[in-house]
């Protein structure tokens, strides 16, 4: 009975976590501006002034301005064409002239230039603009250069969002914590040395109502374990399809989750929801689960330093997707929140009903199907990132031997939350 209330006091508390979660990443999302115009002077003229970009922004930001051209933008060429300024509801407030001491300052490459205009925080809000101002409009060569002017804005995080991943954190951790307790795989593992007789016979009676039954699977497990990944692609492309913007990610994404337990404990047949937690793994370990659990934490602290370490080693070849994600806060506090609700699914998924359904084939096929699909739904965060990659790999090899070793898919389960748990703290340090 503890166990069953602390379970569903557990997930609340994780859903409140995930709820103010969302609710702080669309805020900062609607405070974040990402906003460029590819605008040449020769269009933009309106009697020796351009606006070449303008956007509303708000107090509390941090603003960059940056102005970027398909052209070296070479001193000789554009110093003393124009002036440029970043105006607030049509007044100057920054002058940048473009003199051979600001282009010089320019990064640029053989075919394009790119120069900072200013930086600091929005103070007051209102429309913010950069503007050309000159004499007369610049020769053809500069004018029709179609220059892309960027205005970024954004709010850095706070010890509230902290408080949001930890939160969620926590009611993670509980719900593994109540999970364990309810478990029965726990209760006996081998009969006393010296029983005999009729102790004996009170022995393994009790053994045998402690152990869990044995699941019926309506399906071959062959066929649930295909059943379950096309249910998983379908919607997790659709998710890819539906899902714009980071609280619409961490929505969806915890989403996903829920949708992986119930599609697992559906598929892997059973008389009751007890057995069936039971078939997906999510029980004490067999034998040491009093030692299983703070070896997973163990486990889970080198998984992320070996993880951290092929991320150095590993070149990679693109920006990853995940990268352009955690590059803006919001999206950072929408993976960090993620990161710490998501695990004990995918392990109910990957170790407890993949890996607990091939079972009754082969350990070897169990063991490669729930390490590589872990990894196959993985690769596209990391495309590109292939240091990331072999990180994921690495950790999916590792929380896989956990759930070998220990019979239960609560153990890796407990390595990939402390895993995930520190990764996540670690964006606000």
């Amino acid at each position: 009975m503890i166990a069953r209330v602390g379970l569903v006091v557990s997930l609340l508390v994780a859903l409140a976590g995930v709820v103010l979660g969302v609710i702080r990443v669309g805020w900062l999302e609607g405070l974040e501006v990402n906003h460029g115009e590819r605008t040449t002077l020769a269009d933009a003229d309106t009697g020796g002034r351009a606006v070449l970009a303008q956007t509303v922004l708000h107090p509390g930001t941090e603003a960059q301005f940056e102005l970027c051209a398909s052209d070296p933008m070479l001193p000789e060429r554009w110093a003393g064409v124009a002036q440029l300024n970043l105006e607030l509801d049509g007044e100057i407030g920054l002058e940048v002239p473009l003199n051979e001491e600001t282009l010089e300052n320019a990064r640029r490459n053989d075919q394009s230039a790119c120069m900072s205009l200013g930086q600091g925080p929005v103070l007051a809000e209102g429309d913010y603009a950069v503007t050309a101002t000159y004499e007369e409009l610049p020769e053809p060569a500069v004018a029709d250069v179609p220059p892309r002017t960027r205005i970024v804005a954004k709010r850095a995080l706070e010890d509230l969002d902290l408080l949001v991943v930890v939160l969620t954190w926590l009611g993670s951790i509980l719900v593994v914590v109540f999970l364990a307790l309810r478990a029965r795989k726990g209760a006996a593992t081998e009969a006393p040395a010296d029983g005999e007789g009729e102790e004996e016979d009170l022995w393994k009676e009790a053994l045998e109502e402690a152990r869990p039954s044995k699941p019926r699977a309506p399906l071959p497990p062959w066929l649930a374990v295909l059943l379950g990944l096309l249910g998983m692609l379908v919607v997790f492309v659709g998710i890819g399809f539906v899902a714009s913007g980071a609280a619409a990610g961490l929505a969806t994404g915890v989403g996903l989750g829920v949708w992986e337990v119930v599609l697992g404990l559906l598929l892997i047949g059973g008389a009751s929801l007890g057995v069936r937690l039971d078939a997906c793994g999510l029980v004490r370990p067999r034998k040491w689960w009093w030692a299983a659990f703070p070896g997973a934490v163990v486990a889970g602290i080198g998984l992320m330093a070996l993880a951290q370490l092929a991320t150095l080693l590993v070149p990679s070849t693109s920006t990853s997707n995940v990268q352009l994600f955690v590059s803006w806060p919001s999206g950072m506090l929408s993976f960090a929140a993620l990161a710490v609700a998501a695990p004990l699914a995918e392990e109910a998924f990957f170790r407890g009903f993949i890996y607990g359904a091939l079972e009754k084939y082969s350990t070897v096929l169990a063991f490669l199907a729930a390490w590589l699909l872990f990894v196959a739904f993985h690769g596209s965060q990391t495309w590109g990132q292939w240091g990331a990659l072999v990180g994921i790999g690495i950790t999916g090899l590792g929380l896989t031997g956990l759930r070998a070793v220990s019979g239960s898919a609560l153990v890796p389960a407990t390595a990939h939350l402390t895993y995930n748990g520190l990764l996540a703290i670690q964006a606000f340090l």
